[in-house]
């Protein structure tokens, strides 16, 4: 991915740096900025003090994007709506004669001055977005013979011995990654049962993968680490757009999974953007596959193993019969074709 230039780094510290000290002042003198314009200080401190917290956390986001600002580029942008409202909201109550204009020049370095610099930070990284949504360069066989599991077998020779069910996780503070293990946990013996091997790809280090597939019951799978997405874009997975990653039916999904399921969030670990998949994984080819449409999909793995299964037998029985690979995806459409027209 195109490197983000260095001077964003420090807009992002700077800023973080600013909200920090802002919201702490809120947070343990919410009556100071208003002595600074000359005003008393308001009798009821409390919102004022969860504004200084909530300003003084974006300011911690905004320090962890400072890392990677294309990556955590979903900090940035609500970083900078909140920005944007604190603004809009402070004119607002000033014009009504709620707060006195003196506190504009405290609300000018929170907000305003960071508008520019921020939404350039956004547009570079959408450039680079849309940079990287080409086609994969490296073929699916080559990238599966790339990655190798504990036993130091690689992928591409594990398919040719059993179907391999290759499920590409979102970031472990995702909380519906953390439905997608549970998910997968559940069903691991009916995985086991048809004869397919499970794979977890990941994007995080090999210790914090470990801890977090022995948390949801996963302590033996297969895992593989991919923080550099090679192996998602050779499954042609791609970044989210912002309606994959922040639509409606995400949030409701993500309350539903976070609060209800329990599943909760946590700290990101790579590419927040980056969607997921599962695939079936026969001789080095897919022959089934579940491709998110947003971050919120819930698969039916048991479905979609069942269908690789089955398809990769077929495929053999057809090899073993001496029946070429062409003829055989030929044969495989006219079939789909035929089950289409019924």
């Amino acid at each position: 991915m195109t490197s983000p230039a260095p001077w964003m780094a420090r807009v992002l510290g700077l800023a973080a740096a600013v909200d920090v000290i802002v919201g702490g002042i809120l947070l343990i003198a919410p009556g100071a900025p208003f002595e600074w314009a000359g005003r008393d200080a308001p009798l009821a401190t409390e919102p004022w003090r969860g504004l200084g917290l909530s300003i003084a956390l974006s300011g911690v986001g905004l320090a962890l994007a400072a890392r990677r600002p294309f990556q955590h580029w979903p900090v940035t942008l609500v970083s900078l709506l909140g920005k944007v409202g604190l603004t809009l909201g402070f004119v607002a109550a000033a014009a009504s004669g709620g707060l006195p204009w003196g506190l504009g020049a405290l609300v000018i370095a929170l907000g305003p001055v960071w508008w520019v610099p921020l939404a350039a930070i956004l547009r570079a990284g959408a450039r680079a977005h849309r940079i990287e949504r080409t086609p994969p360069v490296i073929p699916l066989d080559m990238a599966l013979s790339l990655y190798r599991d504990e036993a130091g077998q690689d992928l591409l020779s594990a398919s040719r011995e059993r179907p391999l069910f290759v499920v590409f996780l979102r970031h472990f503070g995702c909380t519906f990654c953390r439905e997608a293990l549970s998910d997968l946990a559940t069903i691991q013996g009916k995985l086991s049962d048809l004869g397919a091997r499970l794979v977890l790809v990941h994007m995080s280090t090999e210790r914090e993968a470990c801890a977090m597939f022995d948390k949801h019951g996963l302590p033996d799978v297969t895992a593989i680490s991919d923080p550099d997405r090679a192996l998602y874009w050779a499954f042609a997975l791609r970044r989210g757009t912002p309606s994959q990653l922040f639509g409606w039916s995400v949030w409701k999904r993500g309350f539903e999974a976070g609060v209800k399921g329990g599943h909760g969030i946590g700290w990101l670990r790579g590419d927040a953007a980056q969607m997921p998949g599962a695939f079936v994984v026969s001789e080095g080819r897919v022959v089934a596959q579940f491709v998110h449409e947003t971050a919120a999909d819930r698969p039916d793995y048991v479905d979609l193993a069942e269908e690789g299964v089955d398809t990769a037998a077929f495929d053999g029985e057809l090899e073993a019969d001496g029946i070429g690979r062409g003829f055989q995806e030929r044969l495989r459409e006219l079939l789909a074709v035929g089950a289409g027209g019924r």
